[in-house]
């Protein structure tokens, strides 16, 4: 339905008839007969919410506009760590500028107490890991507006890189659950100071740092007695002691591990459990070495039937689903990108083409982040599980007999897990989402990053359920 406009409507003071910055206006610029045309605004809106105001004024959340880089003096206490995380700062030492702004933001919980890392340890904690035999784990909650809640589990294996999986419902927490394991699937390599960021923006959502400590890769042997869960491939027992081995570092270890697609870990940090411990397992149906795709992906069209030419739009509800981290600041192909490729010149969609993938289509051979180096052998996509170790975690397997007084045959049996000794295994714990889950640092929750870091009218994905069973 087209808006009606009343005659003695001002186009200069009411937005929604400014055809500069009304959304439904913008589709309808002229654009000249010749080859020069200006760069629709609408390829630079934001994900979440949809356009409402002018670009110009989104430059506060520090993820829009292709402005000059700012250097380390010219960032204040009121600037987005979302420009850092997104390249638009260049910052020389990472731990100071991000724990100078992650301590104005710490909240006090006396009602609520939950597990806290001080600032003063978790600059300390990244600071013995600031070498190639550095062993650094964070745990990031991450609400993305396409993506939706998820978990990213990254693990330093180098001075500057780590490796990254994206956990859809977090770390699994309870010995008896009926969905004990959960998908893992790789992700690009991150900067190690990617461990130390809580931010948000329209376009990445809130990031909070839910735990984070040091790792210990654990000998990996499987359990041959047959496991009981929904994918008994990720099940794992014993502590797998054998022949003693060369004094190697944990990194190493884990890029050995990962080489075998077999990881078994022990994650000592604030929040978790002690002697929690998981297991990452690639999928056998995984395909090893995914072809590069050269350019993005466009729409085919379907030369029977005539072309019409369509409206942009704003709106984030036909988008494809892209892996958790940045976007367009990325370089990936937007659906209003791909909508008006067919609208340019052959010269010109080459142009636009090499300007807005280049870098992406770097990112894509490397599967690394500016910054950081692959030098593991990650492949982007890739799907693994991820389980708990349930026997290395402190638990034992209990046969209990049922009888007909709790609704059981006499000659059914079930099994239960249960702490091995007093001082072993641990409570069952639930990782619950954006709306309950608070950083281990700040003891903020995502609305609280979202509201520090200037973004307004953020629309998170809906329809994510916390496993609780």
């Amino acid at each position: 339905m087209k808006r009606v406009c009343s005659p003695d409507t001002n186009p200069d003071t009411n937005p929604d008839t400014n055809p500069e910055t009304s959304p439904e206006h913008e589709p309808r610029m002229e654009i000249p007969i010749d080859d020069q045309r200006p760069i629709l605004l609408s390829l630079n809106a934001p994900v979440s919410p949809p356009r409402k105001r002018s670009c110009i004024n989104r430059a506060k959340d520090g993820d829009g506009g292709d402005g000059i880089p700012l250097n380390a003096s010219q960032l204040n206490t009121s600037s987005s760590l979302a420009a850092i995380e997104a390249g638009q700062v260049e910052v020389t030492d990472h731990l100071s500028t991000i724990s100078k702004k992650l301590k104005q933001c710490v909240r006090s919980l006396s009602q609520q107490p939950i597990p806290r890392l001080p600032i003063k340890e978790w600059m300390e904690l990244y600071r013995r890991n600031e070498h190639p035999e550095g062993r650094h784990f964070v745990i990031h909650q991450h609400d993305h507006p396409i993506a939706g809640p998820h978990y990213d589990l990254r693990l330093q294996f180098s001075e500057t890189s780590s490796v990254s999986w994206s956990v859809m419902y977090g770390m699994p927490g309870d010995p008896n659950s009926q969905r004990l394991n959960r998908n893992a699937t790789e992700t690009r390599i991150h900067c190690l100071w990617n461990h130390l960021i809580e931010t948000a923006s329209h376009k990445t959502g809130s990031l909070i740092i839910w735990d984070t400590g040091e790792y210990e890769v654990l000998p990996y042997q499987m359990d041959r007695s047959g496991p009981d869960t929904d994918d008994p491939r990720s099940e794992i027992s014993e502590d797998g002691h054998g022949p003693p081995e060369e004094q190697i570092s944990d990194s190493a270890k884990l890029q050995e591990a990962f080489k075998n697609r077999k990881i078994r870990l022990r994650l000592h940090g604030t929040r978790l459990p002690k002697d929690y411990t998981i297991i990452l397992r690639m999928d056998k149906k995984t395909n090893f070495a995914r072809p590069i795709r050269e350019g993005p992906k466009r729409r085919r069209r379907h030369l029977s039937r005539p072309t019409v030419p369509r409206a942009l739009s704003t709106s984030d509800s036909g988008s494809l689903s892209p892996p958790p981290g940045k976007l367009e600041s990325r370089g990936e192909p937007t659906p209003q990108q791909s909508q008006t490729g067919s609208q340019t010149s052959p010269a010109k969609r080459a142009h636009a083409d090499n300007a807005y993938t280049a870098a992406d289509i770097e990112i894509q051979r490397n599967n690394a982040y500016p910054g950081s180096s692959n030098t593991i052998g990650s492949i982007h996509q890739r799907r693994w599980y991820l389980s708990l170790d349930r026997e290395s975690s402190g638990f034992e397997p209990t046969t209990v007999r049922g009888n007909r007084n709790e609704g059981l045959k006499e000659t059914s049996r079930k099994r239960t897990w249960t702490p091995m000794t007093v001082g072993k295994g641990f409570e069952p714990f639930y990782v619950h989402g954006p709306q309950a889950e608070r950083s281990v640092i700040t003891a903020r929750l995502g609305g609280d990053v979202l509201n520090d870091e200037g973004v307004e009218e953020f629309v998170p994905r809906r329809g994510w359920r916390p496993v609780l069973h």
